[in-house]
């Protein structure tokens, strides 16, 4: 009997790490009883058991390492493929719960934080009429730009264009770099100032928009305490997790009540769109040409001063 020279019938995730080496279902099988044999057995030794004891011990795996719910041999070219193929889906099953749990956690601290940084930013905004007819116009900025704003507002477009001169521009980002993620893109954020000054609008905008999904994913993903176990568990599954588009919407819907997110970061069919127009999608993805326009520059420059007072006062609490 082959169970004699066996340990044991438990596979942990070291010995299946092991076997799962193995090119084939087949050889897969012959490693794991090997492993659990503590090398009692010989790779040729266990080749040579019969079919059908072989067999049964696939069972005993099966049976042993809970694997009932996962074990289709008719889904299978075979059994021993239908014993790998049960062994993965279990891990699948595990890292899903793990993840579904993590996930649960961090997302209240998420939206916590979110939260308290939303009320302060609101607390400073005085006339909330005008923050969201801004907003409904596209525009997305700090509370001390409302603040000193006191015209129509169809007229804040032409305001900010006479207001935005390099030096002010210059000013307000060197205030970004107290802050960790800001720091960490110094030499990108001074770069993307310098484009502005020469015109060069377009490479400046490219790197805007990274700018702000790399600030969202430092403040809300790398610097979060739950930081480690997300990210562990991101290259498990093998997924994106936290966008530009996910984390602003949370930021909105404390703000406005909704989550409605800025037309520049919304997803558009590229069929749809039009030139000229600020959308991350279609100019990420090469689409849009034409869309090198100081109002533009702005858009992008005072959401990232927007998200700057956010992310402050997320990190300095």
């Amino acid at each position: 009997m082959i169970n004699t020279y066996l340990k044991g019938l438990k596979v942990n995730k070291e010995l299946l790490k092991e076997a799962e080496k193995e090119g084939s279902a087949r050889e897969f099988f012959f490693k794991l009883v090997e492993l659990l044999s503590g090398g009692k057995l010989t790779r040729r030794e266990i080749k040579k058991i019969p079919y059908e004891e072989q067999e049964r011990l696939i069972f005993e795996l099966v049976r042993e390492n809970s694997l009932e719910d996962f074990f289709s041999p008719k889904e299978a070219k075979n059994i021993y493929s239908a014993l790998r193929k049960a062994f993965r889906k279990k891990e699948r099953e595990r890292i899903e719960l793990e993840w579904e749990g993590k996930i649960a956690n961090w997302r209240k601290e998420f939206e916590t934080l979110i939260q308290r940084a939303t009320t302060s930013y609101l607390v400073r905004v005085k006339n909330r009429k005008l923050l969201k007819e801004l907003f409904h116009l596209d525009w997305l900025v700090p509370s001390d730009i409302i603040a000193n704003f006191n015209k129509k507002p169809s007229e804040f477009t032409g305001w900010v264009l006479s207001l935005a001169t390099y030096d002010f521009l210059e000013e307000r980002a060197k205030r970004w770099l107290k802050l960790p993620p800001f720091k960490r893109r110094e030499k990108i954020i001074k770069d993307t100032l310098k484009a502005y000054k020469l015109n060069c609008l377009e490479l400046g905008i490219y790197a805007l928009f990274s700018l702000t999904e790399g600030i969202v994913w430092d403040t809300f993903v790398r610097e979060n305490t739950l930081e480690a176990d997300i990210e562990s568990l991101i290259r498990k599954r093998n997924r994106k997790f936290v966008t530009i588009q996910y984390a602003v919407k949370l930021i909105l819907e404390n703000i406005f009540g909704e989550g409605e997110i800025p037309k520049f970061l919304d997803w558009v069919r590229f069929v749809d769109y039009k030139e000229g127009e600020l959308n991350r999608h279609a100019i990420q993805h090469g689409v849009a040409v034409e869309f090198g326009t100081k109002e533009n520059y702005l858009r992008l420059f005072f959401f990232l001063d927007f998200l700057h007072e956010i992310v402050e006062e997320i990190t300095l609490r």
